[in-house]
């Protein structure tokens, strides 16, 4: 018996450590496996502003719109696999280390850019999470740095001030409230004739934003193929630095697409690109519509120009927002009849407060939210319940001389949510048909 239980707690005591030995070994496997790699950190042009990422070396081609400015690098990095998303990605926190030399762009095999690094700076008018950003380089991008340091100092000037006047406030409102007690204390009845402190308001920083100058190369080529490598300064080509560069352009312009933002999940927003695509909506339902002009890019360019380890379709074609559309109405329109003239309007999402982890979107308004930015603009349709499932449309019109956009025309179709529980019957329907096929088999070979 006790040779039993011995040996019962050795084979567990063995099992016990060959699976930590296993898990151990199972999760170094986990660890990713860093590489130093020469890569292209890049800020490319994607039609409204600018998008940033870095080519690794895995990929052979880099791809930029023509006749737009657009920032490319070489750097040092460390490069790992992440098998969730299936991309190299790049550690810059521990390593970035710039690659000196010559940038140079050869057409047909022969160098005809020599390029060195200038300054450059990103702006963006309305903020770093704002849609728009623009590009500045040279003298242009110091003194546009230059503004946003000066209105940077300012605010802190005023914060300070207000820092200052906060204290000062705390203190006559304690004056306030004694004088009040003593002369209370004192018999004195009735209403005291003391003014009360005015309380200071912080004040505003600046909304725009400009990133600190850097020295990078300025890529601005006209359509075509063409190569570029790095050239080191004692003449020679850098070992992993030749790249094609495939620069494409617009096959359409003048399009009109939407960005839908459902009420009910309005962080998870939606594209409306293609005039010949249809707005499903279930039920009641309220949707915010930011309408865009577009151009048309091909699929893989336009992608790879996005993340250079996307994929697309070279035959396909994609419409791409551009810039919003502004001074329009949004026209309801069902049935042949103009229903609803919408114009746009700031909105702010509210959260709410406790366990329930809701939101209400309200219509901003400047008193109820002094210190705060609109979350977004958009024009706001409310889908009743009780209108047809089809037979609408939305429309944009010029709100200078009433002139509708043809290309701005979806149609939307209702969902209704009547009778749905009959689509759980069906699903049951396949089973009976499958039971009553295997009872008549199951007769017929007993037979």
């Amino acid at each position: 018996m006790r040779k039993t239980i011995l040996f019962t707690g050795v084979a567990f005591i063995l099992i016990f450590s060959l699976a930590r030995i296993g898990f151990a070994q199972q999760k170094s496997s986990f660890a990713p496996i860093l590489r130093e790699e020469l890569v292209y950190g890049f800020n490319a042009f994607d039609g409204k502003g600018y998008s940033g990422g870095f080519v690794p070396e895995t990929e052979s081609t880099i791809y930029f719109i023509a006749n737009h400015d657009n920032v490319i690098s070489a750097k040092k990095t460390l490069v790992y696999f992440w098998p969730i998303t299936g991309k190299y990605m790049a550690g810059f926190k521990d390593l970035n280390e710039e690659v000196k030399g010559t940038l140079e762009v050869l057409k047909e095999s022969k160098v005809t850019k020599k390029l060195t690094k200038e300054d450059n700076v990103l702006s963006y008018p309305e903020g770093y999470f704002g849609e728009k950003s623009l590009f500045y380089k040279g003298e242009q991008a110091l003194e546009e740095y230059d503004k946003y340091k000066e209105a940077m100092d300012k605010y802190y000037n005023e914060l300070r001030e207000y820092y200052d006047a906060q204290a000062e406030y705390r203190k006559k409102l304690d004056e306030f409230f004694e004088k009040i007690k003593k002369r209370r204390d004192d018999g004195e009845v009735g209403p005291l004739n003391i003014e009360i402190p005015k309380e200071p308001h912080p004040p505003k920083g600046p909304v725009f934003y400009v990133s600190e100058p850097k020295k990078d190369f300025i890529l601005n080529l006209p359509l075509g193929n063409y190569q570029i490598r790095l050239r080191a300064e004692d003449g020679t080509i850098v070992e992993g630095s030749e790249k094609n560069v495939v620069v494409f352009t617009s096959r359409r312009t003048g399009g009109i697409g939407y960005e839908i933002i459902p009420g009910n999940r309005w962080t998870r927003r939606e594209s409306c690109n293609d005039p010949a695509m249809i707005v499903y909506a279930a039920g009641e339902n309220i949707l915010y519509f930011r309408p865009y002009n577009q151009d048309e890019y091909n699929e893989l360019y336009y992608n790879k120009l996005i993340d250079p380890q996307n994929e697309g379709r070279e035959e396909k074609w994609k419409w791409v927002n551009t810039s919003p559309i502004e001074d329009v109405f949004l026209l309801f329109f069902g049935q042949g009849k103009l229903l609803e003239k919408i114009d746009k309007k700031p909105y702010y999402v509210n959260q709410i407060p406790g366990p329930e982890l809701g939101y209400n979107i309200v219509e901003y308004n400047e008193k109820d939210y002094p210190y705060r930015e609109p979350t977004f603009e958009g024009y706001q349709l409310n889908l009743s319940s009780q209108l047809r499932k089809t037979g609408y449309q939305i429309y944009l019109q010029k709100k200078d001389g009433n002139i509708p956009l043809v290309k701005s025309r979806r149609e939307i179709r209702l969902l209704k949510k009547e009778n749905s529980q009959f689509l759980y019957y069906l699903s049951f329907l396949p089973l009976i048909v499958g039971a009553v096929v295997f009872v008549q088999r199951k007769r017929k070979v007993k037979k």
